[in-house]
């Protein structure tokens, strides 16, 4: 790390001069000194422009840049630095990518561990060899825990969303409430509690999303009321939507909301929006997006060959993102999974098809095993979490699987985070909440 960093031991010929100079250094506007001393180690690194250095240590591996936090108080400084966090997160989802598992763990609540994607696809090799053709059998591997642990103290833990390096989560009992976290700073977050429920409402579910233009991060709430006819015994089902703006005092009311599908959207973020399947008959508007900057809904054009006869043959439709583009992950048939990509955002014609899994051609794939995405990777990699409560990677380009085992009996639900060092004093709208360890329990008042 001294090499790389630019470190080297000075000699005894450290004179009054020397040290007069460094006292009379002026400050950089971050207030960042271009060169440190710990003992006898003289940081080279820092007489770079501070932009070049934010720029050396964002690319290196994140278990580098956590060791660089506790090597000497300017490096603290620099990698706390809102600057360092943004220039990182830009460059973090084409290079880094978790999964976060949540883990029942007895009477303590649920645990959530971290998986290091790129660090597993590193250290192990796929079912074909160099010179080898694509076998259709899948190779088995395990999990290894990576970077990080956490603990909620609380039995009703689910997953909203990620973001930005965010993770965002929301408890049904004994009170609602929501928790955004950062795993990676061990920074979280207890949000003000949202609106009683009417009599006749519960609570659907949920999404969390950032707007670019306003620089904030925001929850978006559905809540369904449910009325009978009993006069024609029917059932009528009737949507509404409340938002949150990270670090304001409470959610609003934004009227009448589409219904989304449960289970229908993974990786739901892309040009400022968050998105779902929703429950409609109208087989050319099954998406549904939330542009975070207007708060507003609207319908995207589903694929050409999206007809009602097509759609009668296809299941476990899903949404999410591939390559920065919207994607639709659906099984047909029962035969194959096929993924399609929405090239220009709310184009129709833009919808192509980017490749497809023929489920009968790999020994023993289930329909069950491709009902629910996880995550594609930036090379386009995509990880699913099979019935069996594992997982499993497909590469496209390879036409391979690789299945991985739990790291123990853990709850049904995974997410995808992209690791980064986005404060959350720094992503709040104001400093009305109080940023907390992760290693604190919850306050009693939710509890």
């Amino acid at each position: 790390m001294m090499a790389l960093l630019g470190l080297k031991r000075r000699s005894n010929d450290f004179t009054t001069n020397d040290r007069k100079r460094n006292c009379n250094r002026v400050n950089e506007p971050q207030d960042i000194e271009r060169e440190g001393m710990v003992g006898e180690i003289t940081f080279e690194i820092l007489k770079l422009p501070f932009e070049i250095i934010c720029n050396i240590l964002s690319r290196l591996p994140l278990k580098t840049i956590i060791c660089c936090r506790s090597v000497c108080k300017k490096f603290l400084k620099i990698l706390k630095d809102p600057y360092f966090a943004n220039v990182h997160l830009a460059r973090a989802p084409s290079t880094t990518a978790s999964l976060i598992l949540q883990s029942y763990g007895g009477n303590k609540g649920f645990y959530f561990y971290t998986i290091d994607l790129d660090e597993t696809s590193h250290a192990i090799s796929d079912s074909t060899g160099p010179h080898k053709f694509p076998s259709p059998c899948r190779s088995h591997h395990e999990l290894t825990k990576q970077n990080a642990e956490f603990c909620f103290q609380s039995r009703h833990v689910t997953f909203v969303g990620s973001c930005n390096g965010l993770l965002c989560l929301y408890s049904s009992l004994p009170k609602p409430f929501y928790y955004v976290c950062n795993p990676i700073l061990g920074e979280s977050v207890v949000l003000p509690p949202p609106t009683p429920l009417a009599p006749d409402s519960t609570y659907y579910l949920s999404g969390f999303g950032f707007c670019p233009k306003t620089k904030q991060y925001k929850v978006v709430r559905f809540l369904c009321s449910v009325s009978v006819n009993h006069v024609t015994n029917s059932v009528s089902k009737e949507m509404a939507a409340e938002i949150y703006t990270l670090g304001s005092d409470s959610w609003r009311r934004i009227g009448k909301a589409p219904c989304p599908k449960r289970g229908g959207s993974f990786d739901p973020f892309v040009n400022g929006s968050l998105h779902w399947i929703i429950e409609t008959t109208k087989t050319s508007e099954q998406i549904c997006s939330f542009d975070l900057n207007t708060e507003q809904f609207r319908t995207l054009p589903s694929p050409l060959h999206f007809d009602a006869n097509y759609i009668k043959k296809v299941s476990w439709i899903n949404i999410g993102t591939l390559g920065g583009h919207l994607c639709l992950c659906y099984i047909y048939d029962d035969a194959c999974l096929e993924v399609w990509v929405m090239k220009d955002y709310g184009v129709k014609e833009s919808w192509s098809r980017e490749f497809s899994i023929d489920i009968k051609f790999y020994c023993g794939l289930k329909v069950e095993n491709l009902r629910q995405p996880v995550k594609f990777l930036n090379n386009g990699d995509l990880w699913l979490m099979c019935s069996s409560n594992s997982l499993a990677s497909y590469n496209p380009r390879k036409g391979t699987f690789r299945d991985f085992k739990a790291l123990a009996k853990w709850k049904s639900e995974v997410i995808a985070l992209v690791p980064s060092f986005v404060s959350l004093n720094d992503a709040m709208s104001s400093k009305n909440l109080r940023v907390e360890s992760l290693s604190r329990r919850i306050p009693k008042i939710y509890c």
